[in-house]
C-alpha cells in the first residue's frame, strides 16, 4: 500500500485488538501506538462505546478517526461524540423465542443479562453478559462442541429472512435488520472520504460471524485495493503488523 493518506485502516476489538472482552494489553498498546503514526484508523466492533472505553485506553483509542459500535449502527468519534445512529424495534415474537431459547437451552450456567438492547440490534447470549472470563471460556468451548450458537443461528435467518443474525464474539449471537451490519462502515468510508485502500482485521470473517458482511460489502464499490486478514487474538495481530 503505497498512499497512506487514501489508505484506511479497519479493526475489529473483541480477539483482534483485545482477547474478548478483556482490557488491550500494554506493551501491545505501546507498539501499536508507534505502528500507527500517520494512518488513518477506524474502529469497528459490535458492543457499545462504554464496552469500548472499558476494553481500549484512551491514548489508543484517540488515534481512531472513526469509531463504529454496535455492528456500525452507531458512529461516534474516539472522544464518544454521537455522529450517527440506526434504530431497531424488535417484534414480540422475536423476543419470545430467545426467552425460549434460553429456557430450553442444556446448558446450565446462566448468568443474567442475556438480552441486550443496543443501538440498531440486539446481542444475545445463553450464557449471559455477566459472565465472568472463566464462564465465557467453558460456554465456548461447549458451545464449539454441541454448535448451540450456530442452531439458534440458524432457526432465526430461516424465521426472520429480513432480519440479519451473526456469531459475535465467544457466547454471543448479533441480530439486527438486513444491512444493519459492518458493511456500513464500508459504505461511510466511500460515501464521505478519499478511499483508495482498505485494509481490515477481525476474527470472526467466515459466513455467519459478525465480520463477514464487511468483507462481502466491497464487492459494491470501486476500490482499488483491499485486503483482509482473518485474525485469532492480538498477538497474532501483532504478527502480521510487525509490531
Amino acid at each position: 500500500m503505497n498512499n497512506l493518506n487514501k489508505t484506511y485502516y479497519i479493526f475489529d476489538v473483541d480477539g483482534t485488538l483485545t482477547k474478548p472482552r478483556q482490557k488491550a494489553d500494554n506493551r501491545f498498546v505501546k507498539k501499536f501506538i508507534s505502528w500507527s503514526a500517520g494512518k488513518n484508523l477506524v474502529l469497528a466492533t459490535g458492543s457499545d462505546f462504554s464496552k469500548v472505553r472499558e476494553q481500549i485506553p484512551q491514548n489508543m483509542l484517540s488515534l481512531f478517526e472513526l469509531v463504529f459500535c454496535c455492528m456500525a449502527n452507531e458512529l461516534r468519534d474516539s472522544s464518544g461524540e454521537l455522529m450517527r445512529t440506526n434504530h431497531f424495534k424488535p417484534e414480540k415474537e422475536l423476543i419470545q423465542d430467545l426467552k425460549n431459547f434460553l429456557i430450553k437451552s442444556k446448558y446450565n450456567t446462566k448468568t443474567g443479562n442475556h438480552i441486550e438492547h443496543r443501538t440498531g440490534m440486539i446481542n444475545f447470549s445463553v450464557v449471559g453478559r455477566d459472565a465472568s472470563d472463566l464462564e465465557r471460556r467453558l460456554y465456548n468451548l461447549w458451545d464449539k462442541k454441541y454448535k448451540e450458537r450456530q442452531k439458534i443461528a440458524d432457526f432465526l435467518r430461516n424465521k426472520y429472512p429480513e432480519l440479519n443474525v451473526s456469531i459475535g464474539g465467544s457466547i454471543s449471537i448479533d441480530i439486527s435488520p438486513m444491512g444493519f451490519d459492518k458493511s456500513q462502515v464500508v459504505e461511510y468510508l466511500v460515501q464521505n472520504k478519499d478511499v483508495e485502500e482498505i485494509a481490515f482485521f477481525g476474527d470472526k470473517t467466515d459466513p455467519g460471524g459478525n465480520d463477514y458482511g464487511l468483507i462481502t460489502s466491497l464487492d459494491r464499490y470501486n476500490i482499488e485495493s483491499f485486503r483482509w486478514h482473518k485474525v485469532n487474538g492480538p498477538k497474532h495481530l501483532s504478527e502480521l503488523l510487525n509490531l
